[in-house]
C-alpha cells in the first residue's frame, strides 16, 4: 500500500490504492473519519454538573454555584437542571456531606 510520503503531492488519501503483489486486487482505501463511537457505545458527552453551596436567605434557601462554562457564580432556587444567566445548561446535584 502506498503511503503519503510515497504519493505525488496534490493527491490525497483519497486516492490511494492497495496494490497486491499479483496486480489482481485494486481498491481505493476509504479516508479515516475520528472516532464517532460505534452503534452499540455512541460517544455522548459528560453532563455538567455542579455541587451549589447553600444560602439561606430571609425568605427562601438559595443554591449558589460556580458555572461549569464561564467560572462565575450563580444563584438558583432549586436543585436539579438549572440554566445559567450566561445560557449553561448543568445539573446542581448537592454536597456529599453529613448524614442529616
Amino acid at each position: 500500500m502506498t503511503t503519503n510520503a510515497e504519493m505525488p503531492h496534490g493527491q490525497g488519501a483519497a486516492f490511494q490504492e492497495d496494490q497486491a503483489a499479483d496486480g489482481s486486487r485494486s481498491a481505493a482505501t476509504v479516508p479515516q473519519q475520528p472516532s464517532q463511537g460505534d452503534a452499540l457505545f455512541p460517544i455522548i458527552p459528560a453532563p455538567l454538573s455542579a455541587r451549589p453551596l447553600v444560602l439561606v436567605t430571609r425568605g427562601r434557601v438559595e443554591y449558589l454555584a460556580h458555572c461549569p462554562n464561564c467560572r462565575d457564580w450563580h444563584r438558583h432556587v432549586h436543585l436539579g437542571n438549572v440554566t445559567g444567566p450566561c445560557g449553561t445548561e448543568y445539573e446542581l446535584q448537592p454536597r456529599r456531606g453529613r448524614a442529616a
